[in-house]
């Protein structure tokens, strides 16, 4: 993707997780830190209604095969980078 393309969509899926993660922090309790759909994938084993949530967030983003688990990843390795940037893991 070139530039002038990556730009807006970058920041477009910056703003989308900024609203993720508010919305997980103000209405369902959660963090800051995690989108919504990490936080099913995370919650999902152990309540019924986020794994309600986490299929209906999958149904959403249904041309991905598992977007809260891919999006879980995402921010496993966004954490990890930032830690080796900060030579946190050495």
């Amino acid at each position: 993707m070139n530039r002038a393309l990556y730009i807006p969509w970058r920041l477009a899926s910056d703003f989308v997780g900024l609203f993720s993660r508010g919305f997980n922090a103000t209405f369902l309790g959660g963090s800051t830190a995690q989108t919504t759909s990490a936080r099913a994938h995370l919650e999902a084993p152990h309540s019924k209604a986020w794994a309600r949530g986490r299929a209906i967030i999958n149904a959403l983003f249904f041309w991905q095969d598992d977007h809260c688990a891919e999006d879980w990843a995402k921010e496993v390795e966004r954490a990890r980078y930032t830690l080796e940037r900060l030579d946190a893991l050495k």
